[in-house]
């Protein structure tokens, strides 16, 4: 079969991260993730013998008509793509702009919106064949080999349309042996593509272990990859990061984990193991799963920055929306992994269910006073697959009209005491506060790569207010 993999173009030709949990626009730091998911079903495919090719049309700035042209030109057997929830109008239109240039062509999606809403996903786009829920990559193989006869009943994790009719299969058990999975197909991209914010070197992804035990209600986590912890052998992980090396010539990566610290004795076998293969990383961590010698030894194996979802200097907040972390716990683990000689991102969440002025007053004095070196403050957001989602539904929070204007940069929702624009306020005050101290300023800019100037500039301008 041939099959073509996409991350897809909007109208407006924004380059869009549609991975898993994480479903944005490029970020504030000019980062465009390399799409791990995609490139891991691409691999699957050629392993089954597939004729594969993959286009992340965004970051290419690849024009969406001429992308159809091309299909209709030359269609392939399948197109499968990965969707997010401020994309999932162009996401899913794109199916009936498929049909219409190449009506053979079938087509499937994937990611935690159209996992969460499959039903009503395929309803509103008659040219959507099929939908692969939670992690895409065995539904797709099965999927892809049953295009011939379209027997798709017995693929358990799809859901799809024959005629008239939405049917629905049963779910498909995450997959428990991960060593079982080829490594990314990165060939199919161009890696020139992708570049770590700041510093403007590329850089890959490298998953180690899937799965969340963590019920956050804000998070998609658990929808796409699971609530058990599943891990990749160390010695898979290594051989995967030798080959980026060696064959790609990227000595960079990005963890790719919903808490990459959450094994510690794991983390330390991983660390003592790719230490000798001179590649620098970063990684994420709960404040609750980061010690000295955990800490110490990613520093000796590469780490060169480790981000936390700190998220509110609230306790009540925190517990309330099943963080179970304490404030006191970010103190401390920031200052370990600065200690450790780590670069620290710290990131926030303003507006979660209970949020008051006096907690986002909290939060933002705990994020001036912790010694970090760079800061996010995203809005909360229901995206459907969370918890939130429904909560904020049934208590009538939600003041958006369209998904599009579910962005972690804007407030969308409206809590008892609590105005959007409040928050947005909030926000915009959070980021002058931090970003403009000589401090920060001046660390960022020892790590700033020539290239991205200009779009770092961009952002502090929209964050500060500044005119210049």
């Amino acid at each position: 079969m041939k099959v073509l993999l996409l991350n897809p173009p909007t109208r407006e030709g924004k380059a869009f991260i549609r991975e898993g949990r994480c479903t944005q626009e490029s970020g504030v730091w000019t980062t465009l993730w390399p799409p791990i998911s995609l490139a891991t079903v691409g691999a699957m495919l050629e392993r089954d013998g597939h004729d594969v090719s993959a286009m992340d049309a965004g970051a290419l700035g690849y024009p969406r008509q001429k992308l159809i042209e091309d299909i209709g030109a030359n269609p392939p057997n399948a197109v499968i793509w990965s969707t997010g929830t401020p994309s999932i109008a162009d996401d899913l239109a794109l199916a009936g702009e498929i049909r219409a240039a190449a009506p053979s062509v079938r087509n499937a999606v994937f990611g935690t919106h159209v996992t969460a809403l499959d039903e009503t996903c395929l309803e509103s786009s008659p040219g959507l064949d099929a939908i692969f829920r939670n992690e895409p990559e065995q539904t797709a193989s099965e999927w892809v080999a049953r295009l011939d006869d379209e027997s798709w009943e017995n693929v358990a994790g799809l859901s799809y349309r024959r005629g008239d009719t939405i049917h629905r299969n049963p779910p498909r058990a995450f997959l428990s042996d991960l060593d079982a999975l080829p490594d990314p197909a990165w060939h199919l991209f161009d890696l020139d593509l992708y570049r770590l914010p700041l510093k403007g070197t590329r850089f890959l992804m490298v998953t180690p272990h899937r799965g969340c035990p963590y019920p956050c209600s804000y998070c998609t986590a658990q929808t796409f990859y699971g609530a058990k912890l599943r891990r990749r052998s160390v010695a898979r992980v290594r051989d995967e990061i030798r080959k980026n090396a060696e064959v790609h010539g990227v000595r960079e990566l990005f963890f790719w984990s919903d808490t990459f610290t959450i094994d510690k004795r794991y983390v330390l076998e991983l660390c003592e193991a790719i230490e000798p293969l001179g590649v620098t990383w970063a990684s994420n961590s709960r404040v609750d799963t980061i010690d000295d010698e955990l800490a110490r030894a990613m520093r000796r194996a590469g780490c060169w920055m480790l981000s936390f979802g700190i998220e509110s200097g609230d306790q009540a907040l925190l517990d309330a929306v099943g963080k179970g972390a304490a404030v006191e716990q970010a103190e401390t683990a920031v200052l370990t992994a600065k200690s450790a000689g780590l670069k620290v991102a710290g990131h926030f969440v303003l507006g979660l269910p209970g949020e008051t002025r006096e907690s986002l007053d909290k939060t933002l004095a705990l994020a001036r006073r912790l010694p970090l070196d760079f800061e996010q403050f995203y809005c909360a957001v229901p995206f459907p697959g969370s918890r939130l989602y429904a909560e904020a539904a049934d208590k009538g929070w939600i003041r958006a009209s369209e998904f599009t204007e579910y962005r972690q940069d804007e407030a969308i929702l409206e809590l008892p005491g609590l105005t959007r624009q409040e928050v947005m306020e909030y926000r915009q005050r959070a980021y002058r506060s931090f970003y403009s101290r000589p401090r920060v300023a001046l660390g960022a800019l020892s790590l700033l790569s020539p290239r991205n100037l200009g779009q770092v500039k961009t952002s502090l301008k929209r964050f500060l207010g500044w005119t210049a």
